[in-house]
């Protein structure tokens, strides 16, 4: 065997295994966001926006306490956890928006607000690990934020918001030509009770069959979803659950869930269903317009 054969064998054995197909097979390996270092608070979105004139926006110490806390029920689990690395000033929480895997591929974000690009070096000592055959840029005006994509196995959702185009949607659709890509148009507003920032915020697979929707999010009606997931399958929420984020829970597996533990009504609709609930505290997270999805990128689950 060649030195250049051998050095290639070698490289392989240390890449990172990537395999992400939907939202909800067992997860062995994330990428968990950090918020050592915010910054100054911040407008980027209406509900920050809102909770700085209000005097309400949240610590670093409560962040940090919080997604300590979430690290723990993922780590209790045996799921491998990576961090980005700091970078000073930047809030570095939502760590769903700035990368996704897609199969094996990993798809480095174009995001629409430059401080949230700025993020992407804190995660090069994690895509560094990752074979360079299996990482996609998109083109020059191709916006897409990982808050946006949604896998069901042969199916991609991609909403389409202030921070995902329609060249970013073009260009999923294009890289994937095996699955079936569908722009979902959402409700974009000032006002933050009716914005919806991401896809994620509105709409979410849980288990092998079943979604949490708050209806009212899309710009135009989504039939593709209601195709797939059937009336009696549907979680529905209200405004004022969806301004509390009740979408935005994470699947550890198709049967374990972790939510926001004042979603008392989501909680116990989820047990009904003989779902297990790890409950944690992220209120505090919310305020910055994102929580438990938000704060993840999967990197592999076992499907």
């Amino acid at each position: 065997m060649s030195d250049d054969l051998l050095t290639n064998k070698n490289n392989s054995q240390n890449y990172i295994s990537l395999h992400v197909q939907n939202e909800t097979d067992k997860l062995e390996a994330v990428v968990l966001g950090i918020g050592t270092d915010i910054g100054e608070e911040s407008e980027i979105n209406p509900t920050s926006k809102y909770h700085k004139e209000e005097g309400t926006y949240p610590t670093e110490e409560d962040i940090q306490r919080e997604i300590s806390t979430f690290e723990k029920v993922l780590k209790s689990q045996g799921i491998e956890v990576y961090r980005p690395k700091n970078i000073e000033g930047l809030e570095q929480v939502f760590t769903r928006d700035i990368g996704f895997v897609i199969d094996n591929t990993y798809v480095v974000a174009s995001m629409q607000e430059e401080v949230r690009q700025m993020e992407l070096p804190g995660v090069n000592h994690i895509t560094n690990r990752i074979d360079p055959n299996h990482i996609i840029h998109p083109p020059k005006g191709a916006n897409v934020e990982g808050g946006d994509v949604i896998l069901w196995n042969d199916h991609i959702f991609v909403g389409i918001s202030a921070r995902t185009n329609m060249e970013g949607y073009e260009f999923i659709k294009t890289s994937f030509p095996h699955k079936q890509v569908h722009a979902i148009p959402l409700v974009v507003s000032k006002d933050r009770k009716k914005n919806i920032l991401h896809l994620d915020c509105t709409f979410q697979p849980i288990g092998s069959k079943e979604a949490i929707i708050y209806e009212n999010g899309f710009a135009e009606h989504p039939q593709i979803i209601y195709d797939l997931f059937k009336e009696e399958d549907m979680l529905k929420v209200d405004q004022a659950q969806m301004n509390r984020m009740f979408p935005n829970i994470f699947s550890l597996s198709p049967k374990d869930i972790v939510v926001e533990r004042s979603f008392k009504a989501l909680i116990a609709a989820l047990k009904e269903r003989g779902y297990s609930v790890h409950e944690v505290d992220y209120t505090e997270n919310s305020k910055l317009s994102g929580l438990l999805r938000c704060s993840t990128m999967p990197l592999r689950r076992k499907g």
